[in-house]
Parts: C-alpha cells; structure tokens; sequence
C-alpha cells in the first residue's frame, strides 16, 4: 500500500492538513512467462515494484519541491496478513518486498508455451497452466491473481468450442478468475465482431469473469463494443454479467468516442501505456463525459503497468492521482487504484473441484483475533494443502466510503478484518473456503462451500450478496472455542 500524506486542508473531503492514508493498489495488467526477449515470474513482478517506488521516490522530490502534491507519498506498507505469509518461510521471505502494489492481475504473453501441442492442445492450454501454477500456490496466491488466454480463431482451426473449451478448462479445472484476448497478436481483429468471438465472450459472462482486451485503437474499441451490444441482445439474462475492460484505453484517450464507448455499463478502461499529458487529458475528459445513471465516471477507470512490456510509465499515473491537477476525490483515486479492479473480479476464487456439504463455524472472543491469524499461516504451510487464493472482502459495488486518515482506523474500503482463504488439496480434488470475519464483538471463522447454493459467490461485504441460508447454517454449526486443535482436525479430515 502507498502511505500519504495530505499536504493542506480539503474542507470538500473533510480532510486535514497532515491526515495520513494508505492506499491499496492493484495492477490489472501483467504479464507472465517467457515472449522471445520478455521474461517475468512472481519475483521479478516484486522486483519490479520495489523499483517503481523507487524511482517515484526520486520524482516525488522535484514535484514536491513544486507543490504539486494535494497527498504527497511517504512510504510503502506491507498488505496486513499477506506480508505475514512471506515471511513464513525462509525461501518465500526473499520475494517478501515490492510492496507498492498489493495485488496484480497477471496472464500469459503470447509466449513461448502459447503453441505448445497444438493443434491437439488449444492455444494456450499450456501457458495457462503455468499461470495457475504461480497464482494458485503459497505464497504468490495471496499477491497474484490468475487470468487465462484463449484464441477465438481456434475455433475456426480445431473445432467449433475449441476456444470455448479452453475457458471452460482454465476457469472450471485450474481456477482461473478472467481472461484476456489480443486480437492483434492473435490476428482476428477482423473476427472481433464475429461469432467465433462471440462464443468465448458468451462463456465469459457465463462465468462472470471479465475480459480484458488488448486495445491499440479507437477502431478496435468500437468493435469491442459491438460485440458486446450483440452478445447483451442475443442473450439478455447476461447483460449484467458481461464484464469488458479496454486495455490501454484504446490508446486515445483524447477520442470523444472512447468515452461513448466507456458509458456502455458493460466496459471499462485501463491505463497501462498513458503517460505525460495523456493522463490529465484522460481524467479531465472522463469526469466531462462519463455520465451514467447513479454511477460516479470513476467507477470506469482501472490502473495497470502492461509489464513487462512497460515500466516506469505507471508512475505518472499513480503521482498524477495524488496531485492538485485530479479533478476527483481520494475516493475516486482508490477506487481507480484498486476498487474498480476487485468489484469486476468480485469473487473468491473456485473451480469445480469436489467441495464440503455443510458449512461450519467456530467463534473466538476479540482478542483471539491475532493468534488466529497466525493459526491461518501454520494451516497455509501444510505441504497436502494449496492456498489457492487470500481475497480481501470489499463495499458494495458503487458505494466505495471516502477513506478514514489513520488516527480513525484508516479504513480505505478494504476490510482487512474479512478475509477468504481458499484451500485446495494438492491434487485439486477438493477445495473450501475459510471465511474470517469480526462480527458482533466476536472473531467467526467459517468453513464454507466453494460453490453452491450455501457458497460466497461476491467478494462485496453485504447481507444481499450472503445467501440466507448460509447464515441460518452458520448460526446452527456455531462452535464457541479458544482452541484451534478442533478446526485443524476439522479441516485434515476433509483433505483426507
């Protein structure tokens, strides 16, 4: 997290002179394996961050000196819990840096592996599995959150739901939560519009995963959103499911047609590849034109880097959202940062592996609440048990709070204090959730579904996304304890 500090009173925001923040950051555009030349894995993802802190360190000089600064940047912080985990092992404690960015949206290059087997294995069969295997594992799963790639054309290629196999398999079996799709590199810009397409965007809003689009032009953008027009009329029950993000901001962000593009409630922007006066010009014109019924024109707009392709450019981004030049609000700049990026994520890790029947719940007096935490570590490193995901819970969507200075607890929409652990046996038989929450002066630690009827199908905190029946379960199952010998043997059990 980024730790600022407002340099003057915001009577607008009812902020103070001197009000310390910190701001969660997730980057939804980061590449992963090897492409000729690029190469990255998770510790060169850290080392990466750990170098954009530093060079913003020595552009926050200059500008500081300028009063450019509306919240100038102090620090970087360690991810509650998560920085924990690294720290467990001697071997994962060496990745344990680069702490500017909690969390990172990553998919494969069009890499080396992406034709790996074909045309017996879909494109891209065997890079995705490579994702998998960095985001579903201790301890980069608690960082790093896995998207696949398919090629639509390969349905033209091997056969007709080639593509839309692979989805099923990448999301289904390995756990994948979105996908990216490059019609340039993979040649169908052509095909955007095309059924081939249409089929895997189907699929997606089937899964309620978001797409995003490598996006070089106003042109390509256009085309996006008319198959997203057609794929709403066609099917009608997934118009709220259909999630499209443009990467790059279509590279126009002084197109007013990108912004008719972006009030379609289906589709969003990402920054990665802005820089200089892009970025004044993309905010100025986004708040001017983005005008959708009870939705702020901030709700459409999410940080990436595009490494390894880009680098230091996202430090324009981030310094211009602390500066007097940003027309919105710090709430505005944190749900830029990362509240846009985990509302269109917005569910805890799952595949179709088997899962539990009946949910349980064990509750603990407050002070409990740190040694539980360090019992959740202990149950991370058993070598039978994969921690598949650590997912922080969020506000409803549309509703991010305007952030609390740290003197009041720092609440920035990110409810450390409700986190779900997803658990998977090794050999992906099985999977659940460990659900920790603080609720009515007690500390609740629930094992859960993964999916069902009884499941937490939303990472948003709210009595509507938390199935009354799953409640009424809970209340029955509810053990009191002081002892976590009761939920280790609980949890064996099931892994067993």
């Amino acid at each position: 997290m980024l730790h600022i500090r407002a340099t003057r009173d915001i009577p607008r925001q009812n902020i103070r002179k001197g009000d310390e923040f910190h701001l969660y950051i997730v980057d939804f555009h980061h590449h992963m394996g090897r492409e000729k030349s690029h190469q990255n894995t998770p510790s060169g993802a850290y080392e990466f961050y750990t170098l954009l802190w530093f060079e913003m360190q020595k552009i926050s000089k200059d500008m500081s000196e300028s009063d450019s600064f509306l919240f100038e940047p102090l620090g970087v912080v360690p991810t509650p819990m998560v920085s924990d985990l690294f720290e467990a092992k001697k071997s994962w404690n060496r990745l344990n840096h680069g702490w500017l960015i909690d969390r990172s949206v990553v998919f494969p290059y069009t890499d080396d592996y992406s034709m790996s087997g074909y045309p017996d294995k879909p494109s891209f069969h065997t890079s995705n599995e490579k994702i998998a295997g960095w985001t579903t594992r201790p301890p980069n799963s608690a960082r790093l959150i896995g998207f696949c790639r398919v090629d639509p054309l390969d349905g033209s290629k091997i056969s007709k739901e080639s593509a839309v196999k692979e989805l099923d398999y990448a999301i289904g079996t390995l756990g994948l939560r979105g996908l990216k799709l490059h019609p340039l590199a993979q040649l169908f810009v052509d095909a955007i519009e095309d059924d081939l397409t249409a089929r895997v965007m189907k699929r997606a809003a089937e899964w309620c995963i978001p797409v995003i689009f490598d996006t070089r032009n106003i042109n390509t953008a256009i085309k996006i959103q008319n198959l997203v027009s057609q794929v709403r009329e066609d099917n009608p029950s997934l118009s709220n499911d259909l999630k499209v993000v443009l990467a790059h901001c279509g590279m126009n962000p002084g197109d007013s047609r990108l912004y008719r593009i972006l009030r379609d409630p289906a589709i969003y922007g990402e920054t990665s590849s802005l820089h200089g006066k892009d970025i004044p010009v993309l905010f100025e014109m986004a708040q001017e034109r983005i005008r959708i019924m009870g939705e702020s024109w901030s709700n459409k707009i999410l940080f990436g880097t595009d490494y390894s392709f880009l680098s230091v450019q996202a430090i324009d981004l981030i310094l211009f959202l602390l500066t007097h030049e940003f027309p919105g609000t710090l709430a505005d700049a944190q749900k830029i940062l990362a509240g846009n990026a985990l509302t269109l994520i917005n569910r805890p890790f799952f595949s179709k592996s088997k899962t539990i029947t009946k949910s349980q719940q064990y509750s603990f007096s407050y002070d409990r609440a740190e040694p539980i935490k360090e019992f959740l570590i202990k149950l991370f490193l058993k070598k039978d048990i994969d921690l598949a995901s650590l997912d922080v819970m969020i506000p409803p969507s549309s509703t991010w709070p305007d952030l609390e200075p740290l003197q009041n607890g720092g609440y920035n929409g990110i409810h450390f204090d409700s986190l779900i652990a997803s658990l998977r046996k090794r050999d992906g038989s099985k999977e659940l959730h460990l659900w920790l929450r603080e609720n009515l002066g007690l500390v609740r630690l629930s094992l859960l579904q993964s999916h069902g009827d009884k499941s937490l199908k939303k990472l948003e905190l709210t009595s509507d996304s938390i199935p009354q029946s799953l409640y009424e379960e809970l209340e029955s199952t509810n053990v009191q304890t002081d002892s976590f010998g009761e939920i280790l043997s609980h949890v064996s059990e099931i892994f067993s």
